[in-house]
């Protein structure tokens, strides 16, 4: 309904401990007096209601009249109630152009972290909008919506919080907020160190005899010390004479990070489309990619003859600008937006695919890629990552027990 040039409007705030009917209750009064509702907010903090109600009427001289009956309501029922005479078309959040979300996770959030952040906040202009705690158990997870009046992004956001990443023990989280950050529909996942618990062309080195020198190579490569598509022709000529066998062998004690299955059945679940897109090879990516029913999986591939590794590769070398037109074009063949799919790495290689995903995770990465990155999980647990996608503790443990009762129909099925 469109507002009168003559309207008066009215701020109403209400809190006490809560119980059933108090807004009820309030809007008896506003209906009786023939007042509007134009806005509404409610939410319970530790049991204490806080309620924010904004009221419109065509008749200046209903002000009076409602005061009244919210003061004596506010006297009988033990409320404390405010009210504050409202400028028409005041509306505080509407004057920020653009909103981001910073994602605050760690073991546990003292109140220096929280003061050091929000002093950020307030050096650069930036306002906090709302702040909400997801989680506070086993994991402390604070979600604060944050704005200016002038434009930015959450590059911007990010750069900011420079300094505050480097002094404290978090990880943190900084996305758009837009509708997109709660519907993510693809993650590509890098394997080694990420996905999986080690270097595999490491591993390999070991196995072929020349593992110093091989994870020399890999260390330089990670750190965008070395070209990785020359560091790893390098890297596979060591391998030359390798049994095929060998491969198979490592294949079977390779380890998963962890939180990996956890957080792919949890995703399935969610019909999220899952893909590895890695630098290693595709000979362990394969089997990877049936075992856990993953939907797709990139990586280079090994030539192999006689039933031993050549030293040589076959194909084109998956590096970083390969895995950036991957994620790209496996986000068009599916349908989705840019800002639908999330990334999660850990070496240089990765760099231009996290930067491109609407959601970019260094995952225990190198300095170099932690600098890019919009988001930043440093401690092994990949199911982490569902809180940055904005999932709280009681939707984990929802989707927990959605997800052992699928697999206990499906094993007496």
């Amino acid at each position: 309904m469109p507002l009168s040039e003559k309207s008066s409007q009215l701020h109403i705030h209400i809190s006490m401990e809560d119980r059933p009917g108090i807004l009820a209750e309030a809007l008896e009064a506003v209906v009786r007096h023939d007042w509007n509702v134009l806005d509404i907010k409610q939410f319970v903090f530790n049991g204490l209601l806080n309620l924010s109600i904004l009221l419109d009427s065509d008749d200046p001289r209903a002000v009076e009249p409602l005061r009244q009956a919210l003061k004596e309501y506010g006297e009988k029922a033990g409320l404390k109630i405010g009210i504050f005479p409202w400028e028409k078309g005041n509306r505080p959040e509407a004057p920020y152009k653009h909103r981001s979300v910073v994602t605050l996770l760690g073991a546990n959030i003292e109140s220096a972290v929280l003061m050091e952040l929000t002093q950020t906040f307030a050096q650069k202009g930036i306002n906090i909008l709302r702040i909400e705690q997801l989680d506070y158990g086993d994991q402390h997870v604070i979600e604060f919506v944050i704005g200016t009046l002038e434009v930015h992004s959450s590059v911007d956001v990010l750069n900011a919080l420079v300094k505050f990443k480097k002094k404290f023990q978090v990880d943190i989280a900084v996305q758009d907020d837009t509708l997109f950050r709660r519907n993510k529909r693809l993650i590509v996942f890098d394997a080694d160190m990420t996905f999986l618990q080690c270097e595999v062309i490491d591993e390999l080195g070991k196995l072929a005899g020349a593992g110093e020198k091989m994870a020399a190579i890999t260390h330089q490569a990670m750190n965008g010390e070395l070209d990785f598509k020359e560091a790893l022709e390098e890297r596979v000529r060591l391998l030359r004479g390798l049994p095929v066998e060998k491969l198979d062998e490592l294949y079977e004690r390779i380890p998963l990070t962890p939180g990996a299955l956890d957080l792919v059945n949890i995703l399935k679940y969610l019909n999220y489309k899952i893909a590895i897109v890695s630098g290693g090879f595709q000979f362990f990516i394969d089997k990877l990619r049936q075992k856990y029913a993953l939907d797709y999986g990139f990586a280079n591939q090994l030539k192999i003859e006689n039933g031993k590794v050549t030293g040589e590769l076959e194909g084109e070398v998956i590096d970083g600008l390969s895995k950036e037109r991957i994620l790209v074009s496996l986000a068009e063949k599916e349908g989705f937006t840019l800002k639908q799919v999330v990334a999660v790495g850990d070496g240089a290689n990765d760099i231009h695919m996290l930067a491109r995903a609407g959601l970019g995770i260094a995952f225990n990465a190198k300095p170099i890629v932690q600098k890019h990155a919009r988001a930043s999980i440093n401690r092994s647990n990949l199911e982490l990552i569902l809180y940055f996608l904005g999932y709280n503790g009681k939707d984990l443990q929802e989707l927990r027990e959605l997800e052992q009762r699928k697999e206990h129909r499906e094993i007496h099925a």
